[in-house]
């Protein structure tokens, strides 16, 4: 009887040990699965397919950023020449431009008291008549405006300050002047990009401006 049993066991045994060698696919294989073959396991993907995704993520997120660098503003290099608006007839109005950028301009005493962000009642005129040659010329153009202050005092709170006054232009552009929030954006300059030297009180006063530029 002991015999039988014993026989019986050892059947089963070589059966199950059979059945391993024939069938090692049925394992877990995701508990001895590698780091690479795991993911795999969960992906579906084949690590080559996986290289190939991750490149091709890669080569896109470098298509956007060149996309940005392509599309950034660069008011600090372009080469601008003066330009005659007949819809711009206000002296205190500058307007320079190339194939790119059109760019008016106004000196701070137009719009602001010294160290001061509201602008003055007396601009109205100046800002309407920019924000009617945009109209005009650049309906649903980008806008950037940028905000300049010459190198007296803190450098931070001449930023600080035209990035106040910048603002201040914007919020005026569209209340009154038929833009989006979306269309305009901001660029403090603060001491950065002077129009002429610092070393003169003539100079500081040019260098104490605000620009509003528009992307053709």
């Amino acid at each position: 009887m002991k015999k039988t049993l014993l026989s019986a066991l050892a059947a089963t045994m070589l059966l199950a040990s059979c059945s391993d060698l024939k069938k090692p696919e049925e394992k877990d294989q995701l508990s001895e699965a590698t780091a690479d073959t795991a993911v795999v396991a969960r992906t579906g993907e084949t690590v080559e397919q996986a290289a190939e995704n991750a490149t091709a993520s890669a080569e896109n997120a470098a298509d956007k950023a060149g996309n940005a660098v392509e599309n950034a503003w660069d008011m600090t290099k372009a080469k601008l020449a003066d330009e005659k608006l007949e819809e711009i007839d206000l002296p205190e109005v500058s307007v320079r431009s190339n194939d790119q950028y059109n760019v008016y301009g106004l000196d701070e005493k137009i719009l602001f008291d010294t160290d001061k962000a509201d602008i003055k009642p007396s601009a109205t005129r100046a800002l309407s008549e920019i924000s009617a040659s945009i109209a005009r010329r650049y309906k649903g153009k980008d806008v950037r405006i940028m905000g300049f202050a010459d190198s007296r005092g803190d450098k931070s709170y001449n930023k600080e300050l035209s990035a106040q006054r910048a603002a201040a232009v914007k919020k005026w552009l569209i209340s009154n002047g038929m833009m989006t929030d979306a269309q305009v954006t901001l660029e403090p300059m603060g001491e950065a990009a002077p129009a002429a030297t610092n070393a003169t009180a003539a100079g500081r006063q040019q260098n104490r401006r605000v620009e509003i530029a528009v992307r053709k």
